[in-house]
Parts: structure tokens; sequence; C-alpha cells
């Protein structure tokens, strides 16, 4: 097998881009814990502690788990509804996706061991799941309009898994493959459907066309769509076995994100493909799925900082610099 050198040197590759992700993860690591003790949160009024949707679980994946408990009860005490939802002053994004927020929340409180607040939190998103097609929505129901995509419902089906819920997790599977086969152009992906299941296709005033759609192969789209798919999924084979959809279902994703090539992979916007497809690699050794991972994780290393963060309008991306630590953490741990 090593006779023309190709497993050494992968091998070679695979612990010099561990040995750059754990460097990258702990200088962001170091950063986030100087922000916490500059800011003093505890002490303020802070108009979204939401904002910090993220931090509980990368802080207990790098081993803070004091530091990210603290947080965690903050964030609970601040906004914690009577019905299990989360409300603050949200804005932008994680306003638009309420249910993916929480959800970093749920897995950080089951990281955390804190099982009644996840518990409590699942009560109210397990509400805004559908029934009927397993879709969890991205935003709770308002005037009886709700769309359902498949980065809340993988979140939804990851937090299923942590919690040894194999009905759950199963249920957004089932959404998934549904997604997935009502897709039939090659061209675009669509990321919303109806509470019927079908898809939306029509993008109306004001939305983001990012969040709604992808144009296969174009760059700067929002791919991390299809990586939250495949975490999921390798999550699910760890827990639950690998069973016929979920490997149909990786295939049909891995050869989209394929299809969508290395370069356009190589952004932040595909980040969540990095450790999904690594963690694919890490259940199933398939090479292949650590090749499409490569081009993303260099990505997102080459656009650290050299203060730990990552950079948006000229600040440090609060979200999403805890989000690359937490991801590039596992990635470390499963090459």
């Amino acid at each position: 097998m090593d006779s023309d050198g190709s497993v050494v040197t992968g091998k070679v590759q695979q612990e010099e881009l561990k040995s750059d992700c754990a460097h990258a993860a702990s200088l962001t690591e170091k950063w986030m814990l100087s922000h916490l003790a500059q800011e003093n949160l505890q002490d303020r009024n802070v108009p979204d502690p939401v904002l910090y949707y993220k931090w509980p679980l990368t802080l207990a994946s790098r081993g803070r788990t004091e530091e990210a408990k603290q947080l965690l009860l903050w964030i609970r005490d601040q906004c914690l509804a009577e019905n299990g939802d989360l409300v603050s002053n949200r804005s932008g994004f994680h306003l638009e996706f309420h249910s993916y927020a929480n959800l970093w929340l749920v897995l950080g409180a089951i990281q955390l061991k804190e099982t009644e607040l996840a518990n409590r939190m699942l009560v109210f998103l397990q509400e805004n799941q559908n029934d009927s097609t397993g879709g969890v929505n991205a935003a709770p129901v308002q005037d009886g309009l709700a769309t359902e995509d498949p980065l809340s419902t993988s979140f939804m089906g990851w937090a299923a898994c942590e919690m040894g819920d194999k009905g759950s997790a199963d249920a957004c599977l089932v959404y998934l493959v549904s997604l997935v086969e009502a897709q039939t152009n090659q061209d675009v992906f669509f990321l919303r459907t109806r509470k019927d299941g079908s898809l939306i296709s029509d993008i109306g005033p004001g939305q983001d066309p990012k969040t709604h759609v992808l144009r296969i192969g174009q760059e700067d789209e929002c791919y991390y769509f299809l990586g939250a798919m495949c975490f999921f999924l390798a999550r699910y084979s760890v827990v639950f076995g690998v069973t016929s959809p979920v490997s149909t279902l990786v295939d049909r994703i891995t050869e989209i994100l394929r299809r969508v090539g290395p370069e356009a992979l190589g952004t932040i916007w595909a980040a969540k493909v990095g450790p999904g497809c690594v963690a694919l690699y890490a259940a199933s050794h398939e090479l292949g799925h650590l090749e499409l991972a490569v081009p993303v994780i260099k990505a997102v290393l080459a656009g650290q900082a050299e203060e730990g963060y990552w950079l948006k309008d000229g600040k440090p991306w609060i979200t999403v610099s805890a989000e690359q630590c937490y991801w590039l953490t596992l990635i470390r741990e499963a090459l």
C-alpha cells in the first residue's frame, strides 16, 4: 500500500494539519478567555446574551468547564423563558435561525451534564419540529408561517444522538433524505421547505438568497448547510450504527460537494464541511471524505487573525470565532 508513498505522505499531511488545527484552536481559546475577562459579562446589561450561544460548547470542548458552565448558566438566567425558549434581543442570522442558536446551547448543556436545562430547551424545540416531515422550523412559527431547513434539523438530530434519542434522530434523518430526494436541478440545492415538505424555490423580498439556495460550484455560497448534514450523519453512524439510508445520503451529499469543487469550498462559508467530512472520515476511514475537508480547513486556518479570532467588518467575529475553535478542536482529535 505504501509502494508509491501515498499512504505515508497522507499520514504526514494529516499530522501537519492536526498540528495546525491544534495551534489555531489554542490561539482562539486564549482570545476567548481574555475577551470574557475584559467584558465582564455577568456584571453588565447585555441586550443579547444569546450572541454567545456557541461559547459554552466550545469552552467545554477545550476543558474550560468552569468558564463554560458559568457562561451557560448566565445565558439561562438572562434569557430562559417558561416554555424553554431563549428570549433576547436577537438580530441577523441567529434571529432568522432561532432554533439553530438554541441548539448550540442545548449541545453545550448536554456536554456540561446540565441535563435538566437541555431537556427544558428541547421541549420547546420539539414543538417546532414537524411531526410529518421531521424537519425543524428555522424559527418559531409566526402567523402560521414556517420554513424547515437542513441546518436546524441536522443540529436537532445531532442533539438527539448525544441524548441517545434514536426516534428523534430518525425523524431528522427522514427529513434530510426527503430534502435531498426532492432536488431535481444539479446546478442548485434548495435549503428551505414548507410544512408539507415541498421545496421553497421562490425567494421573497428582503430574504437572503444565500440561506435559501446553493448555486453549486459558485464561491461564497453557504455550503456549511451541507457540512452540518455530514456531521449529523457521522454522529448518527457512530451512536446508532450505519444504515442504508445514512449510507445513501452520505454518498449523495459528498457527490454534491465533489461537484462544488475545492476552489469553491475554500472559503469560510463552507466551514462546517471541514469537520463534517472529517467526522465521516473518522467513522468510515474513507480517504475521499478527508480530501473534501482539506481545502475547507486550510481556508479557515488562513483566515484567522494572529490574535486568534476571525474578523467580520473589521471586528472580532464573536460567533464564528468560537465555532471555528470548536470545530478545529474536534478535527484535531479525529485526525
